[in-house]
């Protein structure tokens, strides 16, 4: 079972992509979602015996590489707490989207190809879920990227979408930059990659400025690849694919990977205090970048896109304040309701034939009454409504910041708690264009807008149940005190004190709650102050909306002091003087302008005239048979002078 689970959608993949012209898109369709439904009740299994009966499972697989004994690495499955959710959650959400993406993606000539990248993208997933050493998470986590690219430019006749592919390809790359390094320096120092072996030698002796360098190569690893601030610019652009595929990378797989990483490096970040302290800043800078820039976003994908990047920074700075169980929390919780978000947001755009716009949509709550519903559930989640599953992860970590009494706490739960506000504004906002507000399309879109079929509609219900029940239900094993899954948490957090926030003052706890509601009823003042209007705006409007709308100008920056240099030097130094330099001159291409030359002008001596080639042959005998009759007198007059 244990092993079956990693492999059902690898068996799923090869068989769409080798034989898919023959089973075809209905055989596909069948198939991808029933090897799906399988490896979704294998992981609900696997939960119970891990969480609930308390149990771990290690596999040790063959010898993967032998290097004389001095680098040994098994292929090895590790299932523990942390293994046995995001299995859960990647299995779920994943089976989810295959079933939705058999009637979203309906007619397309390429469906067989896309369900089974889907279950590619799956099994790199549960490769970096399962690993058991850093080497073996490194397949998983350049698999994830490699899918990412695939999906992402599915359409490949899409300019836009070939160039959002590339730019995730590139920014992930820096990421995976960092992850070497560390690897590197974990096998020079620890003499291995194994997650066991590694974790038990640190300890109180261990070299800080090792594990603070380490610790901040991971933070470069998890920035690449779950879009943290200064490498975000991929994520928005994403938005190119189709939407399953969003719904894919920003719930459940690759953006959690980060995520996934810096919590299950857990042990050795303990012991590394300033990279702890940016794990905490970047991450909380990064929850109120993207909820700002969310506000002034027309199209309906890159508002819930920049919602992911706001909530990914909530469970980064969770890891940076050692609380990982809340963090784990909220990234399952954010699962449901951001996949939630994400489908719901393609039944629209799927009603509305392809349109994106939020500023010519409105008036929709009509005619798709169940989506209304489904999106309202996914955003009073996200915006943290009490009883639902955001509010209680979510509002938890702002809890145990303000709790920690440190500045990294509190430089954490201010930017939370306006990241909080600026949440309750921009969901409002997408409801009300969307569904609520006066119809601006065209009267055909809106007579013809009709609700989802039935295999677009049961993923939305059966993830609304888990964005409002998930929370609940599961709440006493993540950061319940006195609960039977203490262990578990003991597991994840070595400051595991859930006590404290309980001391905290009750306007400390309520504001964000506070905030987020007032965040919700004032959606339409808060558009009004940010976003200008063709009646009378102020100047400060504008300067305000044009910073959000340019994305804090990162793109700017990025543009004008890393990429056109990178590009005026590889055009002058590399293109200029290397490739149309020296190596014309003096490689292939420069020795057969030297050969064609001299073979020219060796050409031009064949004139084709008698008395010329006389000429040269009395000129040739004569050097001949005189030649040896000068040279001695030559060289006489020469020595004798």
């Amino acid at each position: 079972m244990y092993v079956l689970i990693i492999y059902l959608p690898l068996i799923s993949a090869i068989i769409g992509l080798t034989t898919g012209r023959w089973i075809g898109e209905k055989g596909m369709s069948l198939l991808g979602p029933a090897i799906m439904i399988v490896s979704s009740i294998l992981s609900l299994i696997i939960f119970k015996e891990i969480i609930i009966d308390g149990k771990e499972v290690f596999i040790e697989g063959p010898t993967w590489m032998d290097i004389g004994g001095i680098f040994s690495i098994e292929w090895g499955l590790r299932y523990d707490s942390l293994t046995a959710t995001m299995l859960i959650v990647v299995l779920i959400v994943s089976t989810l989207v295959h079933i939705y993406s058999t009637e979203y993606m309906a007619g397309d000539p390429h469906k067989v190809r896309f369900i089974s990248y889907l279950s590619l993208f799956t099994f790199f997933m549960l490769i970096l879920v399962t690993a058991s050493n850093y080497l073996q998470l490194f397949i998983g986590w350049e698999g994830v990227g490699l899918c990412s690219y695939l999906l992402i430019n599915f359409w490949t006749t899409r300019i836009l979408a070939g160039k959002a592919a590339i730019q995730a390809m590139v920014v992930n790359r820096i990421g995976d930059i960092g992850l070497v390094l560390a690897m590197f320096i974990i096998f020079i120092n620890f003499h291995s990659l194994d997650f066991s072996v590694v974790f038990s030698l640190i300890n109180n002796e261990t070299n800080t400025t090792i594990l603070n360098l380490i610790g901040l190569c991971m933070l470069l690893a998890c920035a690449g690849k779950s879009a943290q601030l200064f490498l975000h610019t991929w994520l928005p652009s994403a938005m190119e694919g189709p939407t399953p595929v969003s719904a894919l990378i920003h719930a459940a797989t690759m953006v959690t990977a980060g995520v996934f990483l810096i919590i299950r490096s857990a042990p050795l970040l303990e012991f590394a205090p300033i990279a702890k302290s940016a794990i905490v800043i970047i991450g909380a800078m990064t929850a109120l970048f993207a909820a700002s820039v969310g506000l002034v976003q027309s199209d309906i994908k890159k508002v819930i896109a920049y919602s992911t990047c706001s909530q990914l920074g909530y469970m980064v700075l969770a890891c940076g304040l050692s609380n990982y169980s809340a963090s784990l929390f909220h990234l399952m919780n954010h699962a449901f309701f951001k996949a939630l978000l994400f489908l719901s947001a393609g039944s629209v755009i799927h009603t509305m034939m392809d349109e994106q716009d939020l500023r010519v949509m409105g008036g929709l709550i009509r005619k798709i009454p169940l989506t209304y519903t489904m999106l309202l559930i996914g955003s009073m989640s996200l915006m943290g409504f009490p009883f639902l599953s955001g509010f209680y992860s979510k509002d938890t970590i702002l809890e145990l910041a303000a709790g920690s009494y440190s500045f990294d706490g509190q430089y954490a739960y201010i930017l939370g708690t306006i990241s909080a506000l600026f949440t309750a504004a921009y969901s409002g906002r997408l409801l009300y264009h969307a569904f609520i507000g006066k119809p601006k399309s065209s009267i055909r879109k809106i007579e013809l807008a009709e609700e989802s079929p039935w295999r677009m509609a049961i993923p939305l219900i059966i993830l609304a149940f888990g964005s409002i029940y998930g929370g609940y239900l599961l709440k006493d094993i993540y950061i319940g005190m006195g609960s039977p899954y203490s262990a578990f948490r003991n597991i994840l957090d070595t400051n595991n004190d859930l006590f404290t926030p309980e001391l905290l003052s009750t306007h400390i706890k309520l504001l964000p709650v506070i905030l987020s509601i007032l965040g919700a009823i004032f959606t339409l003042q808060i558009q009004n102050l940010l976003v200008p209007s063709s009646t009378s705006s102020s100047f400060l409007t504008y300067k305000i909306f044009t910073f959000l709308s340019d994305k804090w100008h990162f793109d700017f920056i990025y543009n004008k002091f890393i990429n056109l240099p990178i590009f005026l030097a590889g055009h002058n130094s590399t293109f200029k003087l290397i490739d149309k330099g020296i190596l014309e001159l003096f490689g292939p291409s420069g020795l057969s302008k030297i050969i064609t030359s001299l073979t020219i002008k060796n050409s031009q001596i064949q004139t084709g005239l008698v008395s010329t080639y006389a000429f040269s042959v009395v000129v040739a005998v004569s050097l001949f048979f005189f030649t040896p009759l000068i040279l001695p007198i030559f060289f006489a007059f020469i020595l004798l002078s």
